[in-house]
């Protein structure tokens, strides 16, 4: 049996998870990372992405989870992000209009400021990842 760790997800919101884990994965700015007890103690910036719990080894949770920080201590693993979002949490219609305006503003700002594209492109990131984790959860997709 995997041994468990303590794991805290915080948004600015609310404490989206706090308890046991015995594995957690986030999209880092590097690629996937995944956390298992005893982890080596980091810090890493996060991407958008899926964050994947398993509060014991029969169990497993998926959500959605935007930019912020992992820091992997001894004690605890410390997730830090602007939003997370359980399948259920989220508006498939809101996440299918945002992925639209975003789609909009780049093919708009095409050329234009490479600051303002990067922001039309995280906000598409993040409704099309909303969207595959809501879709993942649908009963009708399973």
């Amino acid at each position: 049996m995997p041994k468990p760790f303590h794991l805290m997800v915080l948004t600015p919101e609310r404490e989206f998870y706090s308890g046991d884990a015995v594995y957690v994965s986030v999209q880092s700015i590097a690629g996937s990372i995944g956390v298992l007890a005893d982890h080596i103690p980091m810090v890493s910036a996060l991407d958008v992405g899926t964050l994947v719990i398993q509060p014991d080894e029969n169990t497993t949770r998926t959500a959605f989870h935007s930019e912020g920080f992992i820091e992997v201590r001894p004690e605890c693993v410390y997730i830090l992000s602007q939003a997370c979002e359980w399948p259920e949490e989220i508006d498939e219609k809101r996440a299918l209009e945002a992925e639209q305006r975003a789609q909009e503003r780049l093919a708009q700002e095409r050329g234009d400021d490479l600051g303002t594209m990067g922001h039309s492109k995280v906000a598409l990131m993040r409704a099309m990842t909303r969207r595959r984790i809501k879709s993942m959860s649908s009963p009708d997709t399973k």
